[in-house]
């Protein structure tokens, strides 16, 4: 369900648009000014001062750590109340500009894991720069980092550590490295090993995507399977590739989970009282 922001309240009220980011501490500025987010309804109260009130019709329910998307890529993240006040405290997840009359949906914040598979770089030989990238894609998918690591290309040891950050419920896993052709990229036969469900649409739109940069894309061999309510995706291990096929993929992933969970519809409905 989507909801309408209809203004500003307090010093912002005569302005079409803001721009949301942040400070070095993470504080939330509005057009460079330290401020506090907050969802006001309609015609109810004034805001204090330094106080940027998003003034909506009927404030959906969120709890802390629930987002807000706007369009052109803003999120917003509820905070934990520190004072008694029944509006809820924004942090800007992603930057971006929030205007009036921009839609905005409740998300639920995505658990992400990042699996580097690596011969090189689990023995310190190598630099990993492609976990790293993917790391700093997640706030556009309104994700957050819960597992990373480095295993050796051994299907082994790629299937274990997914077993375990299952275990943790993580929503997505992303696994960068060894999908090519040669004798070690092992990570497509890791991931099948695990008997999920294949998602055959997304491998086969990474290649397809990435081929029009690079025509050697079409020998990789990723890969996505849905299991037990995690989403695996497989990636090149080059920090390019990579990022490319995941950007390429990543606006259809939330709705992959929300289904592969059955959280469908659970977020977004509108506060009563």
């Amino acid at each position: 369900m989507k909801n309408r922001v209809l203004g500003f309240s307090g010093r912002y009220s005569d302005r079409p648009m803001v721009y949301l980011h942040s400070d070095n501490a993470g504080n939330p500025l509005a057009d460079g000014s330290t401020v506090d987010l907050i969802l006001e309804e309609a015609g109810k109260g004034s805001p204090a001062e330094g106080v940027l009130g998003i003034v909506v019709r009927g404030v959906p329910f969120i709890e802390p750590g629930d987002l807000l998307s706007f369009p052109d890529g803003l999120i917003l993240k509820c905070k934990e109340k520190d004072i008694p006040d029944p509006r809820e405290s924004f942090l800007v997840f992603n930057k971006g500009f929030l205007s009036v009359s921009s839609t905005f949906v409740p998300w639920r914040s995505l658990k992400v894991g990042v699996l580097t598979v690596s011969d090189k770089g689990s023995r310190g030989e190598r630099v990993d720069t492609a976990g790293p990238a993917l790391e700093r894609s997640l706030p556009a998918l309104g994700a957050v980092l819960k597992k990373t690591g480095i295993v050796p290309d051994e299907t082994g040891k790629i299937s274990d550590k997914i077993r375990e950050w299952m275990t943790a419920e993580v929503d997505i896993i992303l696994v960068t490295g060894g999908t090519g052709i040669s004798r070690r990229d092992v990570t497509p036969e890791a991931v099948k090993s695990l008997g999920c469900r294949e998602i055959p649409g997304i491998g086969e739109y990474m290649r397809w995507k990435t081929s029009f940069e690079n025509e050697r894309s079409i020998l990789s061999r990723s890969l996505a399977v849905a299991c037990s309510g995690t989403i695996v995706i497989t990636l090149p291990g080059s920090e390019r590739g990579a990022v490319q096929c995941f950007s390429a993929v990543a606006p259809v992933l939330r709705h992959a989970v929300e289904v592969a969970t059955g959280r469908s519809g659970d977020c977004g409905g509108s506060r009563r009282g």
